[in-house]
């Protein structure tokens, strides 16, 4: 197996995973295809472009046995392409246990032609005490080291990783699993959390898992094909993730739209174009016999859901993966809780993230203080050191770059000798630019519409702090009638004594 990046955006990358059965594009949904009752087939799945399939090995084996090894699990779910096969932890998680043992479903595994395959673990679900939670996690890596040494080495094993809401655990797990030598990570527990809308600690445990291993192993996410979660799955940084959704929401008639899903005996009218949607008006889908309406529904939740991994993927290649996931988590209040595990990620995502980029970020409101590009700014801000004992500092002007705005002319005009004075515009969002680097992206290439709400704005009074502190000026000019950086400029008056000379907007 190879894993190529060829773009990057926050923890989301544009690469392929090569396997001997073809390369599958990342990131990529893994649609579930039932080795014994499969609705949609398998070839019409990959005629729509999906080029990796998940089936369950266990289930497989309890029906098919020795056919499944004769035939290969390609043969059994006719599907010729790369096929990762789970080996019956979800079971495990539902029921307590599997009437098999990790060797023997490892084998299992190995002799149906599994292209990529995950060792037998024991999920930590939800809600379990820290001690019984890393009992898992040990038996969980005991098997998985086993089951890689023992390796015939036929399939990519992917290292499941375990812990749940105890991130420590996450982190540790993930941090064994890379040193036994698994080339592919999957994170397992996540279907409790969603189902209960719990999007924070989700997203918490896939940032956890994902700053444990190295950027060059792709990380897979187990059963996440809500619309909305993809995404964060993919800002965070994973790479494939599987669900049956598309057919388990179709048996409950609920329709994938962008926003989430619907009850299609509800609806009014399809927002689709899909095959389906082209085909059917929503009264005549919902009153379709079963089998019909079922199949017509699920085929449609697979449209809905690639053409959400694409539109993702479109928000990588143009540098706005950060606008994108926001605008998607405020379509439900459980679900933008989750924005804090993306803002306290902004920093490490700096490493991932262009640092120039052909198209002007748009800054919306205080969350985006948090955005890699912005936190880059920032610290550029807090490094800049001038010998200038007077300051000029006003709101960000329409033409950028700065020097470059009537605004800098006519208060150059202000000042007897201009070669002397350091002139700063600033925003809230980006901090402050000096004019010297007003062309340096992204202060150059923004657009600002949110309110200014000083106690909002944490970074940018950290970034006033360094500044004042590191520049002696003796004289501070601003705008009187500006009440944000009034706010700004009564805490250095209270940390230090200065000459300040406010003037009027008509003055300045």
């Amino acid at each position: 197996m190879t894993f190529e990046i060829f773009k990057c955006d926050l923890g989301g990358r544009i690469g392929s995973i090569q396997t001997s059965r073809g390369t599958v594009e990342t990131p990529a949904f893994v649609p579930v295809i039932h080795p014994v009752r499969q609705g949609i087939p398998a070839a019409k799945i990959q005629d729509m472009g999906f080029n990796l399939v998940i089936t369950n090995a266990y289930i497989a084996m309890k029906n098919h046995g020795e056919e499944a090894v004769r035939r290969g699990i390609h043969g059994i779910i006719g599907f010729d392409g790369p096929v990762m096969t789970d080996s019956g932890g979800y079971q495990v998680l539902e029921y307590g246990d599997v009437d098999t043992d990790p060797a023997a479903m490892a084998r299992f595994e190995e002799g149906i032609g599994s292209d990529i395959a995950v060792p037998l673990d024991r999920p930590t679900g939800i809600g379990l005490s820290r001690k019984r939670a890393g009992e898992l996690v040990r038996h969980t890596l005991r098997v998985s080291k086993e089951t890689l040494e023992n390796s015939s080495g036929g399939p990519l094993w992917a290292g499941p990783i375990q812990g749940s809401e105890h991130l420590d655990l996450v982190r540790s797990s993930a941090k064994a699993l890379t040193g036994y030598g698994f080339r592919m990570m999957a994170l397992g527990s996540p279907v409790e959390f969603m189902e209960s809308y719990e999007y924070g600690p989700l997203a918490g445990m896939i940032a956890a898992a994902r700053e444990s291993i190295p950027d060059s192993v792709p990380l897979h996410l187990f059963g996440a094909g809500h619309p909305l979660t993809i995404p964060l799955a993919i800002s965070l940084g994973c790479d494939t993730f599987d669900s049956a959704s598309y057919i388990l929401y179709a048996r409950q008639g609920r329709y994938i739209t962008e926003d989430g899903t619907r009850r299609i005996k509800e609806m009014g009218y399809l927002s689709c174009s899909c095959e389906v949607c082209s085909k059917y008006t929503a009264p005549e889908l919902a009153g379709a016999k079963d089998k019909e309406r079922i199949d017509g529904i699920a085929l449609h939740n697979l449209h809905a859901i690639k053409s959400e991994v694409d539109r993702v993927k479109e928000a990588i290649h143009e540098g706005r993966l950060w606008e994108y996931t926001m605008k998607k988590m405020r379509a439900h209040p459980r679900l933008f809780e989750s924005a804090r595990i993306l803002e306290q990620n902004g920093a490490r995502f700096i490493r991932t993230t262009p640092r120039f980029k052909s198209r002007a970020v748009f800054l919306f409101g205080p969350e985006d203080q948090y955005r890699p590009e912005v936190i880059s700014y920032h610290n550029m801000a807090r490094e800049y050191t001038t010998r200038k004992k007077i300051l000029c500092i006003t709101r960000d002007a329409q033409i950028k770059p700065a020097y470059l705005s009537p605004q800098y002319s006519t208060l150059k005009a202000r000042f007897i000798d201009p070669g002397k004075v350091q002139f700063c515009q600033y925003n809230p969002v980006l901090g402050i630019i000096p004019v010297e680097i007003s062309d340096i992206f992204p202060a150059a290439h923004y657009v600002y519409g949110g309110r200014a709400e000083p106690g909002d704005f944490a970074e940018f009074a950290i970034t006033w702090d360094a500044f004042l502190a590191r520049n002696k000026f003796a004289e501070i000019h601003y705008e009187k009638t500006d009440p944000f950086i009034s706010h700004f400029i009564k805490r250095a008056k209270g940390a230090r004594r200065l000459a300040l000379k406010s003037r009027k907007r008509k003055n300045t």
